[in-house]
């Protein structure tokens, strides 16, 4: 009986440890297909730690409002002195890249009705918010 309850538990740790919101391979989930698109930045390709951030929709506009859904957030992190955190709906969204890292990452996110915000957590002066409706 205590070998079934330390296999069971053991099963229970790895499926924890997966789970974390990647692929068994260490990638992250694929974007999805016709899923719609918003670009993250974090400083300026001529200007890495400049001190902005955005959040923008396919067409450029920044992102104000949106309808619920699931969405294709690609970033584009410039600096090595900020990162894009973007949080929201109550915990449900939790997502940010490292802030000595610079890269693009996607993240496949759902995003339900509510409040959420975007920014630089070393420098929180650096934000933006959007509602999801």
């Amino acid at each position: 009986m205590r070998r079934s309850a330390a296999s069971a538990l053991a099963v229970l740790l790895l499926a924890a440890a997966c789970s974390g919101g990647e692929e068994e391979d260490g990638e992250a989930p694929a974007e999805v297909e016709g899923a719609p698109i918003l670009v993250g930045t974090v400083g300026t390709e001529d200007s890495p730690d400049a001190f902005e951030i955005t959040l923008v929709d396919e067409d450029g506009k920044p992102v104000t409002e949106l309808p619920a859904g699931e969405y294709n957030v690609e970033v584009t992190d410039w600096s090595a002195v900020h990162n894009f955190h973007l949080d929201g709906g109550d915990g449900a969204v939790q997502e940010k890249t490292g802030v000595t890292e610079k890269g693009e990452t996607t993240w496949v996110v759902t995003f339900e009705p509510g409040e959420y915000r975007f920014m630089c957590d070393p420098h929180p002066s650096m934000n933006g918010h959007f509602t999801v409706s």
